[in-house]
């Protein structure tokens, strides 16, 4: 397979002991410390067209990739275990001033059901964007797919974290709770591109242009 533009980037495979390669672990944030975003640094780094991965989207006429899916796929991910412990919390939680598990108060009950109701529409966003982008033709006509679901699950993501954490409380601060990491993580999706704003931007100039 030719690369349609060799000026143009593409994905490659490269083994981490190639010659040139190195990381310099510089990822040094509050959130998402997990996935020890570090920077990659290739020096003169030799590539054979065996290693090439995917030519970009742009280079073979079809303007548009569901790659940028993923994003909005590990928040939901993030916001699913958040809802998952505050449930388990609530069904097990039973402090002395109530008889049984907070699981009964109509309270925590509306915070699961919101709960619930964000994931749904963030699931659906999701689901349907990447079914969409399986279908050529559907998808044209949903030119900012990725942009309106990174969006709507990143959004729902902080929302659903909020919530669950009013549901356990102070007990949600300490280090010792995942609630704490779940919490720092969702905030840096609003800084993972395409940023909320440019997003909104971009539906209006789409809008006037057609």
């Amino acid at each position: 397979m030719l690369v349609a533009d060799r000026q143009a980037p593409c994905a490659f495979f490269i083994p981490k002991e190639a010659e040139g390669l190195s990381i310099q672990e510089n990822w040094n944030v509050i959130a998402m410390r997990g996935t020890g975003s570090h920077d990659l640094v290739l020096e003169n780094v030799a590539v054979d067209e065996s290693d090439l991965v995917e030519i970009p989207s742009y280079q073979t006429g079809f303007k548009l990739n569901g790659w940028g899916l993923l994003i909005s796929a590990t928040y939901l991910g993030i916001s699913q275990a958040a809802r998952d412990y505050a449930v388990q919390f609530a069904n097990t939680h039973s402090p002395n001033s109530i008889e049984g598990t907070i699981a009964g108060l109509p309270n925590v009950q509306a915070l699961i059901g919101e709960i619930d109701l964000e994931l749904y529409k963030a699931r659906f966003a999701l689901y349907g964007a990447a079914e969409a982008y399986l279908d050529e033709q559907r998808i044209k006509k949903m030119t900012n797919g990725v942009l309106v679901t990174k969006h709507i699950v990143t959004n729902a993501a902080i929302t659903v974290v909020d919530k669950a954490m009013r549901i356990v409380g102070a007990k949600s601060l300490q280090l010792s709770n995942p609630l704490q990491r779940y919490y720092r993580d969702v905030r840096a999706g609003l800084h993972n591109p395409p940023m909320d704003d440019l997003t909104i931007s971009k539906l209006a100039q789409t809008a006037i242009q057609q």
